[in-house]
């Protein structure tokens, strides 16, 4: 699922689950058989924060497969990114019928 922005990405990896979408993610991350496809929708600012390498971190230790990085997402400055841009749905799908990894794998 589309995350919009890292205030969704730091509370999947915190177990903040204060709405109906991150309690039923954060349910997945636990439960054997079922893969967890997120793709940040974040901007190059976001990344920068001090606590973004660590809820990556931590989402891949949980094994949830990221589609993040310049080849699927390139990151603007805010505001400055092309407003009509499509969303990867290529990538998201693949990521999403693509075998579970180990526990601790990430990608």
């Amino acid at each position: 699922m589309p995350a919009d922005g890292c205030n969704y990405i730091a509370k999947l990896a915190t177990g903040i689950a204060d709405n109906q979408a991150l309690t039923q993610v954060s349910e997945a991350l636990g439960t054997t058989g079922v893969s967890v496809v997120v793709f940040p929708r974040v901007n190059a600012a976001h990344v920068r924060h001090p606590a973004w390498e660590r809820h990556i971190a931590t989402l891949r230790k949980a094994n949830v497969k990221l589609v993040y990085g310049p080849d699927v997402w390139p990151l603007y400055k805010p505001r400055e990114g092309p407003v009509d841009r499509e969303l990867p749905w290529t990538a998201i799908l693949q990521s999403a019928h693509s075998p579970r990894l180990p526990a601790g794998s990430g990608s």
